[in-house]
């Protein structure tokens, strides 16, 4: 019995040991397959990488950190266009420090009015912010619901500082906000240099100009990567090291400075759209140039977009054209450089004929199949080339030129060559046209092109076309640089747009003065050139805007007006620069118009335009200006009008003037003792039917005393009373006249 127990026992153990063994073996082969699967999918299977990938992706993310564009800037620093950083407000509906409802219902309804005061010219009123605050915090619960947009757009920074002192929006908790964009362009000065600062590729424009195209790539910068890893539904924190994806810090791009000057771009600015609007013109730009460094202090270009409505949409300053009679500088530069030509003789039509033509009469020059040259106004070769210079006489150039280099037309060609006019100045990434400039051959080519050439400058007459400013065609900028080069005592510098670049606040790269031609003439040529653009403004066609007896500065000027056959329009230009004993602007003006708008020759479109721009400069320079000085020494009145007792009284006491006189009353007059400065008030006898004494009072008495009386009263000049036509004491008559001088 006890035997088969034991031996019951031993095979119960067996059989339990068995099972055993099963499990431990099944366990050991799941372990063995759940490893072999591992190794499996570590090393062999193909969509281990994809699982992977998948998984890193959803707990660790790489946020691109955006540069910040750099901004465009005035020369003073002032920014022409900025990066506006924008930021997107959330707000955490599930804080716990909005549990109390009844709280929150009091400061929600405090925080909607508000919000709703803000945003209410965008349409959004306290019943709007009213519904999002009250539905959200219905929801907050059991809905997983945290952050939500609160703000119905984003904010800029000033914007927030200003919602965030809101009620609720001032605590900590509850708030969060996030930069959303880095690279809006905003303009803190609107339209002004709209077109210098141009556009960009990412602008959304079919041909991206200005500055913000070429310096494109200095402007941008360098996008960051910042790794972030996953902690929280929603929530992520930067990671500082990764092995697989390192972190790299964003470059902020570098600011550009420009030359231009707020306070002259804006004088620029307005001076031509006044006048364009006046005369109703197509297109015009405005330049204002330092004489020394060449830098471009202001650039206004301005083209109709609607009726009287102006906009900066083309580079006017760039465009290519025929330049009319400011160009005839360069050949009053070769006349008087190259040939010797004094400024005071003149050069008859014909040599050794004397001509004369009458205004608007044509007169055959060079070719003589050509059409005639004309000006509109008489022309008379006893004239000086100074005399049709300031008389902008294109019958004077075209037979000068044609005169002295007719047998050899290259001399001339190559001089201008020499004046940088056959080339750009250096502008060409904004947008500056090369000049159109007719070369000709070499004396001794012989060859068909050179032959076909020849006969095209013979048969359009071009040496006498170029002479007066046909044929070659430039850009305003380039004509205003030859004129800053005379202004600048002959040394040609290139106009310049960008001063410096600069990098946080340092400064990285300047861009110097680069001088084009050291001297474009001798010292004597310069003089009588500058002479004879000083007459311009003294005498001849910008004499109404620059008068020797009224002007409180000297200026040298030159107007020009150019038919372009293409369009039927006129371009109307002037080129100026002051003070001419020690040159600092060059202004440049040309305004595109037709005759049937407005004004369009030289002097009356552009005229008005330079003459504000200049007396606005003058006045905005302090140095120019006489200066007060102080005199220790008590100044009192040497005189006093005469008039009403009473009034003479007040004014003696108040000029702490002495003055003896027992009247209150009446009328009087002032006699002042030289020696002592004392004033003695006479009363004056005023009888009815007798003419009262007026010399010596102001008009206001006189016109009183004499208009009571019935008396016709005639005026001239300002001052005091100096003399009356009908003599103290004598008999007059209700309705009879007398002229009073004033002085």
């Amino acid at each position: 019995m006890a035997t088969n127990k034991d031996s019951q026992q031993r095979s119960i153990k067996q059989e339990i040991r068995f099972r055993t063994n099963i499990v431990y073996f099944c366990a050991v082969m799941i372990a063995l397959a759940v490893i072999v699967r591992l190794v499996y999918i570590q090393y062999f299977s193909p969509t281990f990488a994809m699982y992977s990938e998948r998984l890193s992706q959803r707990i660790i993310t790489t946020k691109s950190l955006k540069a910040v564009r750099g901004e465009i800037m005035m020369r003073d620093g002032e920014p022409l266009a900025t990066a506006l950083t924008l930021y997107q407000v959330k707000f955490d509906f599930g804080s716990e420090a909005l549990d109390s409802t009844e709280q929150y219902s009091y400061l929600s309804d405090s925080l909607a009015g508000r919000l709703g005061r803000y945003f209410a010219d965008e349409g959004y009123g306290k019943a709007h912010f009213k519904k999002v605050l009250n539905r959200y915090y219905d929801y907050r619960r059991g809905k997983g619901l945290r952050t939500v947009m609160l703000l119905p757009r984003p904010v800029d920074y000033s914007e927030w500082c200003e919602l965030k002192e809101y009620t609720l929006l001032n605590w900590d908790v509850g708030m969060c906000y996030e930069r959303i964009d880095t690279n809006m362009r905003v303009y803190p000065l609107g339209d002004i240099a709209k077109r210098t600062v141009g556009k960009r590729v990412s602008d959304r424009i079919k041909t991206p100009f200005g500055i913000e195209h070429v310096f494109d790539s200095i402007l941008r910068g360098e996008d960051g990567v910042q790794i972030r890893q996953r902690v929280a539904h929603g929530y992520t924190a930067n990671v500082a090291k990764n092995d697989t994806i390192p972190n790299r810090p964003k470059i902020d791009g570098a600011d550009i400075v420009t030359t231009l000057d707020r306070r002259i771009q804006e004088i620029a600015d307005v001076a031509l759209r006044k006048n364009m609007v006046a005369n109703n013109a197509i297109w015009g730009t405005a330049i204002v140039m330092s004489v020394e460094t060449g830098e471009i202090l202001a650039m206004s270009n301005l083209s109709e977009v609607s009726s009287g409505v102006y906009g900066e949409i083309e580079s006017n300053a760039f465009k290519r054209m025929c330049p009319g009679s400011t160009f005839k500088l360069a050949s009053l530069l070769a006349l008087v450089e190259d040939k010797g030509i004094d400024i005071n003789s003149a050069i008859p039509i014909h040599e050794g004929q004397e001509t004369t033509a009458k205004k608007d009469e044509r007169i055959p020059i060079g070719n003589t199949k050509a059409q005639g040259i004309r000006d509109d106004h008489a022309f008379s070769d006893t004239m000086s080339m100074k005399y049709c210079v300031a008389h902008s006489s294109n019958i004077f150039f075209a037979n000068a030129i044609y005169q002295s280099y007719k047998d050899d037309p290259k001399r001339y060609v190559d001089f201008l060559r020499k004046l940088h006019l056959d080339r750009p100045m250096g502008l060409e990434l904004f947008g500056e046209q090369a000049p159109l400039f007719n070369d000709y051959p070499e004396k001794d080519a012989k060859d068909a092109a050179s032959r076909a050439l020849r006969q095209t400058w013979f048969h359009n007459n071009r040496l006498c076309q170029i002479a007066y400013g046909y044929e070659n065609e430039l850009t305003p900028i380039q004509t205003a640089t030859l004129y800053n080069a005379v202004a600048n005592n002959g040394r040609m510098v290139a106009p310049m747009l960008i001063r410096e670049l600069r990098h946080n606040g340092r400064i990285v790269e300047s861009y110097e003065p680069r001088v084009l031609n050291e001297r474009i003439c001798s010292t004597a040529s310069l003089d009588k050139v500058q002479e004879c653009l000083e007459e311009v403004a003294l005498t001849g066609t910008a004499r109404q805007y620059f008068v020797r007896d009224t002007a409180l500065f000297r200026v040298a000027a030159k107007t020009g007006t150019a038919y372009d056959l293409m369009t039927k329009q006129y371009l109307g230009s002037m080129v100026a620069y002051f003070p001419t004993d020690a040159p600092k602007y060059t202004v440049m003006v040309a305004v595109k118009n037709t005759p049937s708008r407005g004004q369009y020759y030289g002097a009356g479109v552009s005229g008005p335009v330079v003459r504000d721009i200049i007396y606005s400069l003058y006045t905005m320079e302090s140095e120019w200006r006489n200066k007060i000085t102080d005199n220790p020494a008590i100044e009192r009145p040497t005189q006093i009008k005469g008039g009403s007792t009473e009034q003479m009284r007040k004014v003696a006491s108040t000029l702490d003037m002495a003055f003896s006189t027992d009247k209150r009353r009446g009328w009087s007059q002032a006699q002042i003792d030289d020696s002592t400065g004392r004033a003695e008030i006479k009363e004056l006898t005023v009888e009815q039917g007798r003419m009262p004494r007026v010399v010596g009072m102001g008009l206001k008495d006189a016109l009183f005393l004499l208009e009571s009386r019935g008396l016709k009263v005639g005026v001239t000049g300002h001052g005091r009373v100096a003399s009356q036509s009908v003599a103290a004491g004598a008999t007059i008559r209700r309705g009879d006249y007398v002229q009073i001088v004033l002085k």
